[in-house]
C-alpha cells in the first residue's frame, strides 16, 4: 500500500457520504484515498442480491437525504445515478403478517387499518405533522451552524435568523417540533 504521505486526505468508508466527501476533496485538488472494507462502495445506497433472484435496495431510503445540490454539483446523473420513485415498502412481522406502506397516502391508511383502526384514524394528522416538521427544518439542513460563542457579526446574524425562523413557528408548533 502506498504511504499515507502520498495523500492529502484519507476517507474511511466508501458509503455515499464518504464518496461525496472524497469527490469534493478531489475536485479541490486534493489527493484522496478512500478505504472501504466491503468488496463494493456505495454503503447504504447499494442494491444487493440477498437471496438468489431477489435484489434489495438495502438502505436506499437514506439516499433520499442526498441533497439535490450535491446531485447537480457532482453531475451524478451524468455518472449513472438514476433514482427510482419509491412505490412501497414492506415490513414483515413475526406472526407471518406484514405491513405495507405505499407512496399513496390513502392506500397506506387502508393498510394501517388492517392492523390498527386507531392508528389509521391518526394517520392523516401524522402526515400533516411530518409535512410541517419537514418544512420547519428544511432551511437549516444545508447551513453551516453559527457559532453561539462568537461575537462576530456574521455568527450573530446567523443566530438571529435562526431564532426568527423558529420563533415564527409559534409556541405550539415549536413544542411539537421539539
Amino acid at each position: 500500500m502506498p504511504s499515507a504521505s502520498r495523500y492529502d486526505a484519507i476517507v474511511v468508508g466508501g458509503g455515499h457520504n464518504g464518496l461525496v466527501n472524497a469527490a469534493y476533496l478531489a475536485r479541490a485538488g486534493r489527493r484522496v484515498l478512500v478505504l472501504e472494507r466491503r468488496p463494493r462502495v456505495g454503503g447504504a445506497a447499494v442494491t444487493e442480491e440477498v437471496f438468489p433472484g431477489f435484489k434489495f435496495s438495502m438502505f436506499s431510503y437514506v439516499v433520499s437525504l442526498l441533497r439535490p445540490e450535491i446531485i447537480r454539483d457532482l453531475d451524478l446523473p451524468g455518472h449513472g445515478l438514476h433514482i427510482l420513485p419509491l412505490e412501497s415498502t414492506l415490513t414483515p412481522m413475526e406472526n407471518g403478517d406484514y405491513l405495507a406502506a405505499w407512496a399513496d397516502h390513502d392506500e397506506t391508511r387502508r393498510e394501517l387499518y388492517r392492523h390498527s383502526p386507531r392508528d389509521a384514524d391518526a394517520y392523516d394528522e401524522y402526515g400533516r405533522l411530518m409535512h410541517f416538521m419537514a418544512h420547519a427544518v428544511k432551511p437549516i439542513l444545508g447551513m453551516v451552524p453559527p457559532d453561539p460563542t462568537s461575537l462576530h457579526p456574521r455568527d450573530l446574524a446567523g443566530l438571529l435568523r435562526l431564532g426568527r425562523h423558529f420563533r415564527g413557528l409559534g409556541a405550539e408548533k415549536l413544542h411539537a417540533l421539539v
